[in-house]
Order: C-alpha cells, then structure tokens, then sequence
C-alpha cells in the first residue's frame, strides 16, 4: 500500500508553497531472492539477487491541482541494489524517472525531463515477464520492455484517456550543438484499456545508440564491426517496434506479445524479432494463487532462441508476495550460446534458471 504524505509534511523536499490540494506519494519495491542457473559460464551458479519480479525502487510522486481542470505534477524514481543496498546506477541517482509536467482534464498532459518511452509504457506490462521473473524478458531486453532505457532530455505529450484509449509522442533532444539529429530519440504509442482487455502498440527510434550484442548473442562481429566482451555494437540508428496484448476471460488470461528491433550502420541493418505467448490463471479465483506458462521464440543472424517459462505466485497480502520462477532456454545456430535476461550466458546452446523470492511494495 503507498503511503500518502501531505505537502504540509515535506516542505523541505518541495522547497516550495504548500497548499491544500498539494499530495506527495512515497512508493517503491523491495524484492529478494535465491537463483539457480544451471550453465553460467560453464559452471553451476548459486546467489542471492534483487529485483527479478520487479525492479528493487523508491519514488517519489508529487501533484498539486492548480484549479479549473488543471495539475501539475513530478516523479523522482530511484533504483537500488536490495541485497547490497548499492545503488544500481552509480553516476544517476534518480536513474528510473525524473520529470516535471502540467495536464488539463481535456487536452492532457506535457512533462519534461527523464522519461520511459512508451515502448515500455504501452507494451511492458504485456509480455512474459508480468507477472513472472525477469529472466523471461527476450534476449538482452534489446527491444526494451523491461524499464532500463528511459529518454533523458525528453519532451512528451500524453492525450487523456478516452473511454479507454489513449496515446501519446515524446522527443528527446541530443544537445549537441550544430547537429539535431546527433544522439536524438523519439518514441510514440497508443494503448487501450478497458475491462478484460488490454492493448498497446509504440514505435521507439534511437540515434547512436549501443547495445550488447556480444553478451547477448555471443557474436564476434556484426555488420563489419569486430565484438568482444565489453565491446558495445554502435548503431547509427536503434529502432523498435512492439505490440501486445491480453484479455481477462474468467479466470484465465491469455497474452502475446511481438517486437522487432533493426540496428543499422554504414553497412547495413540487422533484425531481431521476438514473439511471446503465455496465459495467467487464477487457481482459486480471488487472485491469491497465480500460476502463469508462456514461451517465447527469437530469430537473429541465424540464430534460432526458445525459451519455456513457469511461475506461481502466493499473494500473502494486496502488497506482499512469495513467488517461484522456471525458464528453460534452447539456443541453435552457428556458435549458439544461451544467456537469459540478466544472467552470464552459457558456454552451450541450454540454460535453466530458477528462483524464489519475496517482494514487497509499498
């Protein structure tokens, strides 16, 4: 459960005037758990980790309404490492959101700052890994469903939600001087949600971007650029398309999912698509017990990647879960090496990974 704090209550974070109709909500996640992967650089691998349900945070969301229809508002989203009690980004303290906007309950809302595009907004909570663990996100999370590539320098607009629907488009400028294009990104999407039914579709382009393509493939080189460990693929542009969706039908959900990620160069592009399908269902029907299946299938440079997934999950309060997470990945193709989201790959085309854990948000 969050707790609502009155403005009254942080004049010294708001530094500012305090008013009636001024909120400030404190939120976040704490999730800990034990893993098992059965091939991790060749060797068997036992540890504690955080943030494999959903990210280990802390925020802070601030509204005032300004009257006649009109707010204004600002989240400050931090990340943390549970069982270090590091800080996941050591050089951005409010690494996950840190945006300031208005809205008005007509023409709906612009905000500034340090902002998830909407590939992550729209599609992110439609794919495999809701409510499962974060190793069932696609390879590498290249196409981004999992929140780890929010928009600095970002402007974006938000239409209101109109019986269901809504959508939206955001810029992020490069502030290099002279060239526009340098470092730009730009995202839109659309979604509707109403009822069993949830929809989304976005669109995210990226100039000069990395990404992992040696850690997550295994690749000594693409599109004439030499690979290695630590050695990042630069791409001229990063584009990525994503739609989902699912629908509550009694107690069952069914969900699927696509993405499709283009890298290019001088010498070319380079696709990834991945396709995911699963189903979420309710055992006793008062949403206690959750026991989800799902599979997902990704194709890049002849490289061919399956990976099957279960999850249960044991909801002891609204704000307090034990969960439990298989996902067994296949990985064929020349030099094939299977790695899951968030593990080191293994030196063979197999990789389990198991957990249990237990998160709670407030």
């Amino acid at each position: 459960m969050r707790t609502r704090l009155l403005v009254g209550g942080c004049a010294a974070i708001l530094a500012g005037p305090v008013s009636a109709q001024s909120s400030v909500t404190l939120y976040g996640s704490v999730d800990v758990g034990i893993d098992f992967v059965s091939n991790s650089q060749g060797k068997q691998l036992y540890q504690v980790s955080s943030g494999k349900r959903t990210p280990d945070r802390w925020g802070l969301l601030i509204k005032e309404d300004l009257g006649g229809g009109n707010s204004a508002f600002a989240r400050l989203e931090a990340g943390f490492v549970t069982n270090s009690g590091a800080q996941i980004n050591p050089t951005s303290f409010f690494n996950r959101d840190a945006y300031v906007g208005v809205s008005n309950n007509r023409w709906g809302s612009l905000s500034l700052g340090n902002i998830d595009d909407y590939i992550y907004q729209y599609v992110g909570r439609l794919n495999n890994s809701v409510p499962g663990i974060s190793s069932f996100y696609n390879p590498g999370n290249l196409d981004g469903l999992a929140n780890t590539h929010a928009l600095n320098n970002a402007v974006k607009y938000e239409t209101i939600n109109f019986h269901g629907f809504q959508a939206g488009v955001m810029n992020a400028f490069g502030n290099q001087a002279g060239n526009f294009s340098a470092g730009r990104q730009y995202s839109f999407g659309a979604q509707y949600l109403k009822g069993p039914v949830m929809l989304g579709v976005a669109y995210t382009m990226s100039h000069d971007r990395t990404a992992d393509i040696f850690g997550t493939f295994s690749l000594r080189s693409l599109l004439g650029q030499p690979l290695k460990q630590g050695t990042m693929f630069n791409a001229s542009s990063y584009s990525t398309l994503a739609a989902g969706g699912s629908v509550k039908i009694g107690r069952f959900t069914p969900h699927v999912t696509y993405s499709g990620v283009k890298l290019e160069n001088s010498k070319g592009s380079a696709t990834l698509n991945n396709y995911q399908a699963g189903v979420n269902t309710d055992l006793t029907g008062n949403g206690i017990y959750i026991l989800g299946l799902s599979w997902s299938h990704s194709l890049f440079q002849g490289l061919v990647i399956n990976q099957y997934n279960l999850f249960a999950t044991d909801y002891l309060s609204k704000s307090t879960q034990v969960y439990a997470g298989v996902g067994l990945q296949r990985a064929s193709g020349p030099g094939a090496r299977a790695a899951q989201f968030g593990y080191q790959p293994s030196t063979t085309g197999s990789q389990t990974v198991a957990r249990i854990g237990l998160n709670h948000t407030f």
